[in-house]
C-alpha cells in the first residue's frame, strides 16, 4: 500500500462534546451543505499544518 493510498483510508473517531454544541454544529455543516465529517477533517488539517509551521 502506498502513501498516499494509507492518508485515504478512514477511520473512526470517537469524541465527547456537549450534545448542544453537537447540535449546533449539526446545524450550521448542514446549512453550508457539509458533513460534520468534512468540517472535522478540514479542522484537523488545519490544525495538524499549523502545528508543524510553527514547530519548524
Amino acid at each position: 500500500m502506498s502513501k498516499k493510498e494509507k492518508e485515504n483510508d478512514t477511520v473512526e473517531l470517537r469524541v465527547f462534546v456537549p450534545g448542544g454544541l453537537r447540535n449546533q454544529f449539526k446545524g450550521v455543516c448542514a446549512t453550508q451543505g457539509l458533513t460534520m465529517s468534512q468540517v472535522i477533517t478540514e479542522l484537523m488539517k488545519n490544525y495538524v499544518d499549523h502545528q508543524q509551521s510553527r514547530d519548524k
